[in-house]
């Protein structure tokens, strides 16, 4: 993802998919290949984004968060942040820009007292991708592949923006917990949070055979219980959940764009077979991939 001027653009393209109630949804796709630290650049509205396919880096005020397909980014509008392409491949996502007064109202019915600045109505950066949001995400695509009537594809539409705001507020009690429980160790907190986004970066770029906790720990300079109790701590799930959430979100998008076989897909993916991945999916999702496929083939 990147909003580069265009004479340092990263190949990527924009599609208008529908506009209503306050919100209209883009599908967006880049092509980045490995790409250092940009320069900052202004969001140009307020945003709720879905990552389907590959990562990016994202900084602002000194954090990175690397953003796959297990997280939900927020951003404000006008806003600089800065992007990376740690691993070749780009990205694609969709993108619900909402306006003012929509995302304020998303707000409200969560924490009021955050509602009261315009040009600020996010001020949780990012969040769990939720099975939940996952699944009302993959859930909208198909109603607008499927052209379904207007008021299904905006109640469908506000479902999801609500449970992004949902799992944004329980992420971010959670760290508001972390930091209470330790409010001279800000020192500590930064480092595990690196930590962490080193461990799923690393994740990501081995998802078809992952090293084992020793391998990836030693990789980290870190022993595998500090490695395992870190993660959790900060991912706010262990590294095993965060690795089958993380394959079932991908195959979630590679069901959505044609892929028949379920078999050669749990294979790709580092599943033992059929079964396994097929109960995987069922765990997070609680439907099974054979559903999505044909929920997609419908539309």
């Amino acid at each position: 993802m990147s909003f580069l001027p265009p004479d340092r653009a990263i190949p990527q393209t924009r599609r208008l998919l529908y506009e209503s109630i306050g919100m209209s949804v883009t599908d967006f796709r880049c092509q980045a290949h490995v790409e250092a630290l940009g320069p900052e650049e202004p969001n140009a509205t307020h945003s709720i984004v879905f990552i389907r396919r590959g990562l990016f880096q994202r900084s602002q005020h000194r954090e990175t968060l690397v953003a796959d397909p297990n997280y939900i980014l927020f951003f404000n509008a006008a806003h600089p942040y800065r992007y990376s392409h740690p691993l070749a491949g780009g990205d694609d996502c969709t993108i619900l820009a909402v306006t003012t007064n929509a995302a304020l109202n998303l707000i409200a019915r969560r924490a009021p007292w955050d509602a009261e600045e315009p040009e600020k109505p996010f001020h949780v950066p990012s969040s769990v991708n939720s099975p939940c949001s996952a699944r009302l995400h993959y859930e909208l695509l198909a109603l607008l592949r499927g052209r379904s009537p207007q008021l299904i594809i905006e109640d469908a539409l506000a479902e999801l923006a609500h449970e992004a705001i949902r799992a944004a507020y329980a992420s971010h009690g959670q760290q508001r917990r972390q930091i209470r429980s330790s409010p001279s160790a800000a020192g500590v907190l930064r480092r595990h949070r690196e930590l962490t986004e080193a461990a799923k970066l690393a994740i990501n770029e081995k998802l078809q055979a992952l090293p084992t906790l020793n391998q990836l720990a030693q990789d980290l300079s870190c022993s595998p219980f500090h490695l395992s109790r870190v993660f959790h701590q900060i991912a706010g799930m262990s590294l095993r959940r965060y690795v089958g959430r993380l394959r079932v979100n991908v195959a979630a998008d590679r069901l959505s764009r044609g892929t028949r076989d379920l078999t050669d897909l749990a294979l790709d993916l580092g599943f033992a077979d059929h079964s396994h991945f097929t109960n995987a999916f069922r765990r997070e999702w609680g439907s099974s991939p054979s559903r999505l496929r044909a929920r997609f083939a419908l539309s």
